[in-house]
């Protein structure tokens, strides 16, 4: 169970520690003997950083619930692996592109895993779903559906390209806290800046129609829609949500970390749009602040690949090598 902001409140009245400063999103991953003596100490012991919950391996099936599809069933697959796509327009492609029908075959190269793809609102069979544009109640709402549908069976992993990353790790976060032995057991930030990376800032989403669809023209990747009144209608919605979803996320506080390892990959080339995509190394990079298990942690710098590292084949092998050996050694 996480701490709540009155418990905290009371532990620090307890030790009348008015003058250290209450964290929630942190401190809530506490336990209330860490918590005790953090406040005792005048806060400057902090505790241990957040262990490792991850669901070890059980019986139970994939519960149904409309944020997953599942790309192909795998009855006696011993792992699983959820993908989290991008959101958005960054790199020339549209928010609706699906990683897992890109350069390589994913349930082919990961035949231990069942592959699932996380339905975001706005796409597919949930294309009249109401758009959301807030990351926390987007998280909110994918944790309470995620984590319940797959508690209780065999260890998973979160794959999250570009904004997906944030998405996967907030929601690992999130699933951790919610029942403790339940969560991912590695999350995979693909082509991504780490969540403390400033730059994701933007007021785009605030443009108008004619304005906002200019500036889509500009980066590439949406003529289709833009030449057809019909698609315009129906996804420019879904673009500017996605859009403001990003531009809008505020960078953890410190400390905001998930208890699993993170693999961080990042290609070094920029990418063939018109802006000429590129991930920072140095951005990528932050990744490694963002997981309580360090030791663990690696950030992969795929020098032969474009920005959008699953565009080229030996990009997707080097992630899916990765995830098998690591799950291998569980």
């Amino acid at each position: 169970m996480t701490l709540t902001l009155e418990e905290l409140e009371d532990i620090q009245a307890e030790y009348m520690a008015d003058d250290v400063a209450i964290e929630l999103e942190r401190m809530s991953l506490w336990t209330s003997e860490k918590a005790h003596a953090y406040f005792e100490s005048g806060g400057v012991e902090p505790p241990d950083p957040p262990k490792a919950s991850w669901t070890q391996g059980g019986a139970t099936p994939t519960g149904a619930t409309p944020w997953l599809k599942c790309v192909q069933k795998k009855p006696d697959a011993k792992f699983r692996l959820v993908v989290f796509s991008w959101t958005g327009n960054r790199g020339g492609y549209g928010s609706a592109h699906s990683l897992v029908r890109g350069a390589c075959n994913w349930s082919q190269s990961l035949e231990a895993f069942e592959i699932y793809e996380v339905a975001l609102p706005g796409r597919g069979t949930r294309m009249k779903d109401k758009l959301v544009t807030s990351t926390p109640a987007m998280v909110e709402q994918m944790a309470a559906a995620l984590g319940p549908a797959l508690a209780g069976g065999s260890a998973y992993g979160f794959v999250g390209f570009s904004f997906g990353a944030i998405l996967a790790w907030e929601v690992a976060i999130a699933i951790g806290q919610a029942g403790a032995g339940e969560g991912p057991a590695l999350v995979c930030a693909v082509s991504a800046e780490g969540p403390s990376w400033r730059g994701r800032a933007s007021t785009l989403h605030t443009l108008g129609a004619k304005e906002f669809e200019d500036e889509l023209r500009k980066k590439g990747g949406t003529d289709v829609i833009l030449k057809d009144p019909g698609m315009t209608k129906m996804y420019l919605p879904v673009i500017k949500a996605d859009i403001e979803l990003e531009g809008t996320y505020a960078p953890p506080p410190k400390g905001k970390v998930t208890g699993v390892p993170v693999f961080a990959f990042a290609g070094a080339k920029p990418g063939k749009d018109k802006e000429k995509t590129t991930v920072p190394p140095d951005a990528a990079r932050l990744w490694l602040a963002a997981s309580a298990d360090g030791e663990r942690s690696r950030f992969f710098a795929l020098d032969d690949c474009d920005w959008y590292v699953f565009l080229d084949e030996a990009g997707c092998r080097a992630v899916h090598t990765s995830i098998i050996e690591y799950f291998a050694a569980l």
